[in-house]
């Protein structure tokens, strides 16, 4: 069902944007400087309108919690540019695909959409996004980490302003630490198989549960594509290998043989005191304080177990102008004044997660505070950043390539199968998905 919502979606909004939906240099409302570059990082540096603009603003799972937040911030950015109105729509994850079909049918595609980088990716490579390093400013562009910002980069051009980020750190139990006479915190995957043999045999938990396949192979520098994208690249040795030594460590029951990368499987296992360690944001330590407060009494945290690249996870969440907008320009603005340096650093005291612009992410706010367990995370969240980013293949067509290579894992670890036999069919499944 998703594959098909997600196909009429790519189709209405390709319908949309050829149905005379373009954006005009000229929009009105729009300030420029004298060399004609649009400016958005301050809200008044915005709109002296000469006709109404009405945006249409859609968020991912916002509200209630932030309804308050973002209702001040809409109200700030139509104070200061008089004539542009916003509609804020909050929607949650499992329906936006379906609402974003439906308003694209109906021609009334939103102008300013929160997207994760999958969908992101998926529809910028149907065309069906406005390409922000063509149409946006150097300004604007040039506020966000690299890494992130680049995370919907295909070719030249990059479909989203990246928004809030939830780097992984990792979170462990010291108590079961204590009584498996670990006293040093694992890095690597491969390096700590020793200790989750030591950390099952004497305390009866799992050391950590494996990420799922696709990460894994990211995080141990194994491609998943070849260099220019075109056909796939993990059946080789490398993975061979990889497959093999967990193979054997899943077997003898050392690491856990199923539910590889399920969060909600692993924070049970962690709260039950199952599962020694986890890797997540530092928002899920609420979670934990409310669901096992026996549990988070008992955290130490570090940075996050990886691969043998000490790279790490960064789950973005993104904003993007839809190529359907009748406002592209009045469009581009506002998200660049959602996602600017202090509002993105307004929207982290607020909640545990961390900005993709460079300046807020080097605000001291997020080292200030040494003694709660939060305020650790939040320190620590920052220098994770530095190494972590969205797994992103620059492909249209990710989140079907991404589910391919974990059959690999299902097929191999779960079901016992032929490890070449699995490799090799979801290698000529991936190259299917390329060259559609």
């Amino acid at each position: 069902m998703k594959k098909v919502i997600g196909m009429l979606l790519i189709l209405t909004l390709a319908v949309g944007m050829l149905s005379g939906c373009q954006s005009s240099k000229t929009t009105d409302g729009v300030q420029s400087d004298a060399s004609g570059e649009t400016k958005a990082d301050e809200p008044g540096d915005g709109a002296k309108t000469t006709e109404p603009v009405a945006l249409e603003f859609w968020t991912i799972s916002l509200q209630p919690t932030f309804t308050d937040f973002f209702n001040q911030l809409i109200a700030d950015y139509e104070a200061a540019n008089p004539g542009v109105t916003v509609k804020w729509t909050d929607l949650p994850y499992e329906s936006i695909q379906e609402k974003l079909v439906t308003a694209a049918a109906g021609g009334k595609a939103p102008d300013v959409v929160n997207l994760n980088t999958q969908m992101a990716l998926t529809l910028s490579g149907k065309d069906a996004l406005v390409d922000l390093e063509a149409e946006a400013t150097q300004e604007q562009r040039s506020i966000y980490v690299e890494s992130l910002y680049d995370s919907t980069r295909i070719g030249n051009s990059v479909y989203a302003f990246p928004w809030y980020a939830s780097p992984n750190i990792m979170m462990y139990n010291k108590e079961l630490f204590e009584k498996a006479g670990i006293t040093e915190i694992p890095t690597n995957y491969q390096d700590a198989f020793d200790m989750a043999k030591t950390m099952k045999e004497k305390t009866g938990a799992y050391l950590y549960n494996p990420p799922e396949f696709f990460n894994l192979l990211v995080e141990e520098g194994i491609p998943i594509l070849n260099d220019d994208n075109t056909a796939a690249a993990f059946n080789n040795t490398d993975t061979v290998k990889l497959l093999e030594s967990f193979k054997a460590m899943t077997d003898a029951d050392y690491l856990p043989k199923t539910n590889w990368g399920k969060w909600d499987n692993e924070l049970k296992l962690f709260e039950t005191g199952k599962l020694a360690i986890i890797s997540s944001s530092g928002s899920s330590l609420s979670r934990i304080k409310d669901e096992a407060p026996d549990v988070y009494e008992k955290i130490g945290l570090a940075k996050p177990l990886t691969g043998s690249t000490g790279l790490s996870r960064n789950a973005l969440m993104n904003v993007v102008v839809p190529k359907a907008s009748k406002n592209q320009e009045a469009a581009i603005l506002f998200a660049s004044y959602i996602t600017n340096d202090d509002n993105q650093l307004a929207f982290c005291k607020e909640v545990a997660i961390f900005p993709s612009t460079t300046k807020a992410s080097e605000d001291s706010f997020f080292i200030s505070d040494q003694t709660s367990l939060e305020g650790q995370a939040r320190a620590m969240s920052t220098q994770v950043s530095v190494t972590s980013k969205d797994y992103s293949l620059g492909v249209e067509g990710q989140s079907d390539i991404q589910a391919e290579v974990n059959k690999v894992y299902e097929a191999v670890i779960t079901s016992g199968k032929d490890i070449q036999a699995a490799l090799e069919k979801e290698e000529t499944a991936v190259n299917d998905i390329l060259n559609k």
